[in-house]
């Protein structure tokens, strides 16, 4: 009996730690100001870190290129950024960064 009862309490822990992990949290977001119409862009990038030790460095630059890619005079303003984060077992985490701006 002692033995189900222990398996019991492994399976149920081991759901919790499955169910809990994957959440997606918001870090942070950035505005700049809008100067006027154009056409909206949109770019995601996204990457891999470690036990919250290694964040990756290109996020933002990396989004800020695929704004620039899809604008022909390479003119973006009204960027606004969001950072997102999912979690897995404090392990590993996958970072995103969404970007949305207007091409001049």
């Amino acid at each position: 009996m002692l033995k189900y009862a222990a398996r019991l309490v492994f399976t149920m822990a081991v759901g919790a730690c499955l169910s809990l992990s994957g959440c997606v949290l918001i870090h942070s977001s950035a505005i700049s100001e809008a100067e006027g119409g154009g056409t909206a862009v949109t770019a995601t990038f996204s990457d891999y870190g470690i036990l919250h030790l290694s964040e990756p460095a290109n996020l933002t630059p990396g989004a800020n290129a695929d704004l620039i890619k899809q604008c022909q005079s390479g003119h973006v303003t009204d960027v606004q950024t969001e950072l997102s984060m999912r979690d897995w077992f404090y392990i590993v985490q996958y970072y995103t960064v969404t970007a949305n701006a207007v091409c001049k």
